[in-house]
């Protein structure tokens, strides 16, 4: 079964009051009731200062001053330090306004300022209940649930969706990522007690006014039906920033939206992880280990494409909604100076955590992917802040919504590969200390 590592795992409810404003579009949306709790999940893996943690949060995304409070809050508790743990979102688009300085949304700021203690409760409740387990490992293709949901128009221009006239259509855009990944955490002879799902699709599934963490919770419904109702289950969401559920080209698809979808999908992701989990094997090496990165990355300038894509948007007599913003927001940019961007590969055994703070287009994801030398890679995008879209170059010259400047991009075109590179320097690091 392998050497043994001691793991904890904990969850806490993050759920806001009913009447806060629900997160992920570009108008306010007041929730009405409660679908599925929200949670902060955690696992804490190791011992001493050299444990790493991982907490998945129901939430639109986790902004790194959120992240710096609960880290110092886990740390003064526990003695991990706080650059050991990694913090991401599901991305639910059914869950609060976390970004307090967004003005298209409402935050809910007395519940913000309860969060980063609950987020913290949630690993140091993982950290107080370590026990020796074995890490157990799996990976299987699931396809049909995800799309690619950019499209080439013939024109050679790209936008979000196919549009309504499919003759100016050229085809999809991009690729997925099929790969369903599962590490499972579980005392000698006994079923796991806590289990990790990573795969790439946005979470905007169920839409509405009631809260809900769309179908992750159905996955932890499906695992914990099988495993116990004490299963900790951790979705954590790969490069995903172009990839959704629409199957916009199919001629026939059911169900197509809503809690319906949702539950499909949960189900489906939730079945598969199960397969896989019963397949898994134990990790050959047990070691837990963390690096990671802090880049001074410079604001999208004033270039070129920024120019070329407002006089656009200013030409239009009626311009779309992004249009309009992208004109509100660039008379008061300002591209001077830099801000911090931190990647962070984890550890666990013969696995690795691929990070990045934004919305990653799956091509990155399937790069960090391809050049890690580890048997098993995971990415985790929104992981410990959250910059906006990170696009390919090629996105950014042929448009569409996540590549607009300012409005969905605010840093560097480079953003994606300075994200990719460092996730392959934290890799390769990780590898060499592995073969020390």
């Amino acid at each position: 079964m392998g050497n043994p590592m001691k793991v904890g795992a904990a969850e806490v409810v993050i759920t806001p009051p009913v009447g806060t404003a629900l997160a992920g579009y570009f108008e306010p949306r007041i929730s009405t009731g409660v679908i599925h709790d929200l949670k902060a999940k955690a696992i804490v893996a190791g011992e001493g200062k050299q444990a790493v943690g991982i907490i998945a949060c129901d939430l639109i995304c986790v902004p790194k001053g959120l992240v710096a409070e609960a880290r110092a809050a886990i740390e003064a508790a526990t003695g991990i330090p706080g650059e050991r743990i990694l913090i991401c979102a599901t991305h639910t688009h059914t869950g609060p306004e976390t970004r307090g300085s967004r003005d298209l949304i409402p935050p809910n700021d007395e519940y913000l300022a309860t969060l980063p203690g609950l987020i913290a409760e949630a690993g140091i409740r993982a950290a107080q209940n370590r026990r020796e387990c074995v890490l157990a490992l799996g990976t299987d293709r699931e396809e049909g649930l995800a799309f690619n949901r950019r499209f080439r128009m013939r024109d050679g221009t790209e936008q979000f969706g196919p549009g309504p006239d499919l003759d100016e259509l050229a085809g999809v855009a991009g690729p997925t990522d099929p790969k369903l990944s599962v590490l499972t955490f579980a005392e000698v002879g006994s079923d796991p007690f806590a289990v990790i799902v990573n795969y790439s699709l946005h979470i905007d599934v169920t839409s509405g006014n009631l809260i809900s963490a769309d179908y992750p919770a159905v996955i932890t419904e499906t695992i914990r039906g099988v495993y116990g109702p004490d299963t900790i289950v951790l979705f954590v969401n790969g490069a995903c920033g172009n990839i959704n559920h629409v199957p916009y080209l199919m001629e026939r698809a059911w169900p197509l939206s809503g809690n319906a979808k949702t539950t499909q999908i949960g189900r489906a992701l939730g079945g598969k992880a199960l397969c896989i989990a019963e397949k898994a094997l134990p990790s050959v090496d047990q070691t837990v280990d963390v690096v990671g990165e802090v880049m001074d990355v410079p604001f999208f300038d004033w270039d070129a494409l920024l120019q070329s894509r407002l006089a656009d948007a200013r030409s239009k007599a009626e311009p779309n909604f992004f249009e309009a913003t992208l004109i509100r927001w660039a008379e008061e940019w300002d591209p001077e100076g830099t801000e911090k961007v931190e990647t962070q590969v984890i550890r666990l055994g013969d696995a690795v955590l691929c990070s990045a703070p934004g919305e990653l287009f799956v091509e990155w994801g399937l790069e960090m992917k391809k050049w890690s030398p580890f048997p098993h890679t995971l990415v985790v995008e929104l992981a410990n802040d959250s910059v906006g879209y990170i696009p390919t170059y090629e996105a950014f010259w042929r448009g569409g919504y996540e590549a607009t400047p300012v409005v969905s991009v605010r840093l560097t075109p480079a953003l994606g590969q300075m994200v990719t590179d460092a996730n392959f320097r934290s890799c390769q690091e990780l590898w060499r200390r592995r073969a020390t």
